[in-house]
């Protein structure tokens, strides 16, 4: 003590300023200190969440980006489909419209054939009635001279069986 002395330390002044510190110190602590702490974990909390929160939605929209490709591929694979179905049936309808046709074309050839064979038949029999009448002009005044009209008419039908 005596040393204290002799720099001029009064051992009593400095207990009361030991106590005047720890009771600064303790004021500080409840009321500065304290509160600043549980401020700045506050804050730290928020940053945090703050944080994690945009990596979830870092992650999300990561996530979103890669379904909205998949269904981008999906949607274009359906696409290329239906265009290939469209084309199948577009070469499917061709090739009926043209069976059809082709039968409709073999129809009114058929119809054109027969019509042109009665014609003929027609012609061939409106001829042969024609031939007969001149034959018969023909016969009726070369035998005009008497031969009898059964002999005329026999003679007649012979010559137009020959012809058939």
């Amino acid at each position: 003590m005596e040393i204290l002395e002799l720099f001029g330390v009064d051992w009593r002044l400095m207990i009361a300023q030991l106590v005047n510190f720890v009771i600064v110190l303790l004021v500080l602590w409840k009321f500065a200190i304290k509160p600043l702490m549980k401020t700045m974990e506050s804050r730290n909390a928020e940053i945090s969440k703050g944080l994690d929160d945009a990596k979830a939605a870092a992650d999300k929209i990561e996530e979103v980006e890669h379904d909205v490709k998949i269904k981008l591929q999906e949607t274009k694979a359906e696409a290329i489909e239906i265009l290939e179905q469209a084309k199948k049936q577009s070469e499917s309808n061709h090739q009926d419209s043209l069976e059809q046709t082709k039968n409709e074309v073999a129809e009114v050839v058929k119809k054109a054939k027969e019509q042109i064979a009665a014609e003929k038949k027609d012609l061939v029999n409106g001829a042969k009635t024609e031939i007969a009448g001149l034959l018969t002009k023909a016969l009726q005044q070369i035998l005009s001279e008497g031969l009898s009209k059964d002999i005329d008419q026999k003679y007649i039908e012979k010559t137009l069986k020959e012809l058939k």
